[in-house]
């Protein structure tokens, strides 16, 4: 891997740099020159995790090798706001995995990762070329958009499914009782969690609404790591909350941010997308179709001993509780703002009342 120091400000960006950090993937280019169009930076309610500058690239001429003149270069600019092993597994995604996937995700055109600097570097496509649209919580899947997001998870899921890969060349992915993120909600998890609710009354009502504090949401959660962490397992997304979507035009939609990949049991993935993609009124009404949806999407992935649906559903109530504690409880508010802070825990507080999740984990 290309060994390169990414700065921290978009304007120290130099054609010299995305020059060699494209070569690796194709040797032949060369960037005469690039202009910053726009940047997100962390905290600012349009970038959560990773900051992101949007790139035009100027080319010498009959060195452009095939790239678009616009590209989305994702990294950290002024400040990170991730553990450096978020960073790492996204950059391990799109350098070891993407390319053997059919599902809908952005097309990254080079992925290091700079040990010495602990910086990195995704340049990929701009979605907005191809007209995407990028939703939120305020918002809900269309039907058609449910089922084309299950789709992708589907094939995901289908093509790792028990893969004899999680014991050779995937063994570096985490699951959810070890590596990565797991090491970081162990250790300072919790402690950082009771900060950020403490300074919410409304995080601090919900718990007041479902009749619990947080040691007892604490234990029942990691009683849903330990669920998420056994057979069968699979590649996961890991973080597959609504605004991690987006939409194409005739409804296919796809999926980004892959820093929370790891391996585990499908129900993690399928959970955090139906909850928090769909209103809550949709999500009740059509939750028990969309899991058999994604059920028979599997078995024509190649799964042959699928989950039964009476145990696709009771693993379906136990993983709710992941996205309320390990998406939205440990967002700071300003990563999204309060309105789309407050939709999403919204829809995950009413999934834990109607699934009885905590029943549904007891011993």
């Amino acid at each position: 891997m290309v060994a390169l120091e990414f700065p921290k400000h978009a304007s120290e960006l130099t054609p010299d740099l995305l020059t060699q950090v494209l070569s690796e993937q194709y040797p032949e280019v060369e960037v005469a020159d690039l202009r910053v169009v726009e940047e997100a930076h962390c905290d600012t309610g349009s970038a959560s995790t990773a900051a992101r500058a949007v790139l035009d690239l100027d080319f010498a001429p009959g060195r452009d090798a095939g790239l678009p003149g616009r590209v989305v270069l994702k990294t950290i600019l002024v400040r990170r706001g991730a553990p450096g092993s978020l960073y790492r597994n996204e950059v391990r995604f799109y350098r070891e995995i993407r390319s053997e996937l059919s599902i809908e995700t952005p097309t990254a055109y080079a992925s290091l990762f700079d040990d010495a600097s602990d910086t990195f570097g995704v340049v990929m496509e701009d979605l907005r070329l191809r007209s995407a649209e990028f939703p939120n919580a305020t918002g809900s899947m269309t039907q058609a958009q449910i089922t084309s997001a299950l789709d992708q998870l589907a094939a995901l899921h289908g093509h790792f499914w028990q893969s004899p890969r999680f014991e050779g060349d995937l063994d570096w992915l985490w699951t959810p009782l070890s590596g990565g993120f797991h090491d970081f909600l162990a250790g300072a998890g919790a402690a950082f969690i009771r900060q950020l609710i403490a300074q919410s009354e409304y995080k601090q009502e919900l718990f007041e609404r479902l009749g619990r504090n947080f040691d007892d949401v604490w234990q029942h959660l990691w009683k849903a790591q330990a669920i998420i962490a056994s057979e069968p397992s699979t590649l996961l997304h890991g973080d597959t909350h609504f605004g991690n979507s987006y939409f194409l035009p005739g409804g296919r939609v796809g999926l980004l941010d892959w820093q929370l990949l790891n391996r585990g049991r499908w129900s993690h993935d399928v959970t955090y997308l139906l909850v928090t993609a769909l209103d809550i009124e949709s999500r009740r009404t059509h939750e028990r179709e969309l899991i058999g949806y994604y059920l028979d999407r599997l078995r024509s992935a190649g799964v042959e001993h699928a989950p039964e649906p009476e145990a696709a559903w009771l693993a379906y109530r136990q993983t709710a509780i992941w996205g309320f504690v390990f998406g939205w409880l440990i967002c700071p508010t300003e990563n999204y703002g309060e309105t789309i802070l407050r939709a999403n825990l919204e829809r995950l507080t009413a999934a834990l009342e109607d699934l009885e999740t905590f029943a549904a984990l007891a011993d």
